[in-house]
């Protein structure tokens, strides 16, 4: 039993720091309501990567294919992402650059690259940066339900093809028995 016990505690403590070492490889940007809206990004632009990225290219100005060869090419998640490519703007250097900056130094996070592109905490800056993010997860969210809307809308409209169909065999299957 106490074996039991003692493996038992130490499969605990593996898990433990497993998961704490997960959270800290987590880029964090120094400020507790961006970093929650990071992670907010990554939630909702896993459900559509693709979307995530023509949003990013046409909010900032830089194309898809830059923002996502930086993301592929320094692993960025899609919060790392949004970062990179908020900061590429406001810095007027290329999201790749700013990626490799920071995938360079990753234990620094987000804040620290702000402040060495010269972007302070709490400054006008740094609010709009914040202010995207939020926005951008508000758009996200937007579109997610505007295509459930519209697939529940294509889905009306097969079901009531599918009947017309139905109702128009049935009845040419009546006819048929009567004709002689």
């Amino acid at each position: 039993m106490k074996k039991i016990l003692t493996a038992a505690t130490c499969f605990v403590f593996l898990a433990l720091l497993v998961n704490g070492s997960a959270l800290a490889q987590q880029a964090k940007s120094g400020d507790r309501k961006l970093d929650r809206w990071l992670g907010k990004i990554n939630e909702r632009a896993n459900a559509d990567p693709d979307g995530f990225i023509r949003q990013l290219s046409q909010k900032h100005d830089i194309p898809a294919g830059e923002i996502r060869q930086a993301k592929e090419r320094h692993g960025l998640s899609y919060g790392d992402t949004y970062m990179a490519t908020a900061l590429a703007r406001l810095s007027k250097r290329p999201v790749g650059s700013v990626a490799e900056g920071f995938s360079q130094n990753r234990g620094r996070g987000w804040g620290a690259m702000a402040l060495s592109m010269g972007i302070k905490p709490g400054s006008p800056e740094f609010h709009q940066m914040k202010a995207n993010a939020r926005g951008s997860v508000g758009h996200m969210k937007t579109m997610a339900k505007a295509e459930k809307r519209q697939k529940q809308q294509e889905m009306r409209i097969e079901r009531e093809n599918d009947r017309k169909i139905r109702a128009k065999t049935q009845g040419e299957g009546q006819g048929k028995g009567k004709k002689k």
